[in-house]
């Protein structure tokens, strides 16, 4: 099998070439095929629960568990391109990007500077803390260039582009304007979904470890210690935790004393068995062929494979991580497998892009765009000043109802 190429892209970029590239990998629990996984959970009222599906595998209906979703795995992508950017990589480190800084105290006293790129937050360059903040005095929302660029559309994308690359790679919605909102599909999409090992009757596992304190097993407190002891502390608790501390004065609150293990349903999720794990990720040319860029046939194309070169470095990446969170860490149990989709049903299988070629491969589309297209890329910076009454009101709360 050949490796895909810098031509393989050029053709997907133009009009009426392949419509997909797409990789699928099977998964297993590290500790081999009788462990056990922690799929994502969600929120379902008070309580956590996971994401059951059925699903056609291999020609039948199968009873699956959704173990990362779309979100999930897009987000896994922008953390690879945040670390490249902060490891000095050749074409991350250098793409123009929007920071956001913020003076915030780190506790002792100490202003300390805290910063966030745009492929760190959660709607890039729309994202609201860059909204709110300053350039040099001027809100972020009434700088021509950002206005410029929030004003883009699919026939030109180019301001937005220039400004944030990351953005038109990712996909963005500007959502809270009240006018000219810019939506932008994401060109990638992923998931990781679990076989259930049990297609009759999948259950999860309820379990919760035990906690030992080597001084004794229970602590409680009168109410006087208990505001002692909350005083000392107080900044280093949750408003929640404090009330509740100084209310019951058990010292579990605040971590002290020893939990007995638990199970059953009214301890906490902790996995589930499956009998095959299957990650997708698919990049869709067609829609990355949806954007203009002012460029030119020739400027746009090499835009566009650069973008979809980038969205193949980051896959690549994150596709070397397997520890996705706690209880959850996976191995390749077979060879990955990367289809190219040459369209009226023909199909190419290419070898899976490893982490050198996919940087190869980016540098490639990197210097054709700056030659077709005049990108021109150095590092350059929109620095925003956050707004300073975000630190102050900055939660560890899950929701602004508690």
């Amino acid at each position: 099998m050949r490796e895909l190429g810098l031509d393989d892209l050029n053709a997907a970029a133009k009009i009426g070439g392949p419509s997909t590239l797409s990789e699928k990998t099977m998964l297993e629990p590290a500790a081999g095929t009788e462990g056990i996984v922690a799929p994502a959970k969600y929120l379902d009222g008070t309580s956590s629960t996971y994401v059951f599906e059925d699903r056609f595998i291999d020609g039948q209906a199968k009873k699956t568990v959704l173990i990362d979703s779309r979100t999930s795995q897009n987000n896994r992508l922008e953390d690879y391109i945040s670390k490249a950017i902060k490891d000095g990589h050749p074409v991350f480190a250098n793409m123009p990007r929007i920071q956001v800084t913020y003076q915030s105290d780190d506790g002792t006293g100490t202003i300390q500077p805290e910063r966030y790129l745009d492929v760190d937050l959660p709607h890039r360059a729309f994202d609201a803390h860059i909204r709110i903040g300053s350039v040099d005095g001027t809100p972020t929302s009434q700088l021509p260039e950002y206005i410029k660029a929030r004003n883009s559309t699919l026939a030109d994308m180019r301001p937005i582009f220039d400004l944030s690359p990351i953005t038109v790679a990712m996909g963005a919605w500007d959502s809270t304007r009240n006018k000219n909102q810019l939506r932008i599909a994401s060109a990638f999409n992923g998931e990781i979904i679990g076989v259930l090992a049990n297609q009759e009757d999948g259950e999860p596992v309820y379990r919760a470890g035990a906690r030992v304190d080597p001084m004794a097993a229970s602590m409680k407190f009168n109410k006087d210690e208990a505001q002692q002891i909350e005083n000392k502390i107080h900044d280093d608790l949750t408003d929640k935790t404090s009330k509740k501390f100084t209310k019951d004065g058990n010292g579990s609150t605040i971590g002290l004393g020893a939990i007995p293990p638990t199970a059953g349903r009214s301890s906490s999720l902790d996995g589930i068995a499956v009998s095959n794990i299957i990650r997708t990720h698919v990049l869709s040319f067609s829609t990355l062929r949806s954007m203009s860029f002012g460029a030119g046939k020739d400027g746009d194309e090499a835009i566009r494979a650069l973008l979809a070169a980038m969205l193949l470095d980051a896959m690549a990446g994150s596709n070397t991580e397997l520890n996705l969170r706690a209880n959850c860490m996976l191995r390749e149990s077979a060879k990955p497998v990367t289809i190219l989709d040459k369209r009226f049903g023909e199909q190419e299988e290419l070898e899976m892009l490893s982490i050198q070629h996919a940087d190869d491969l980016l540098e490639q589309a990197y210097r054709q765009a700056h030659e077709k297209a005049e990108v021109d890329w150095n590092g350059q910076i929109l620095n925003v000043d956050g707004n300073e009454l975000v630190p102050n009101r900055a939660s560890d709360n899950d929701s602004d109802n508690d």
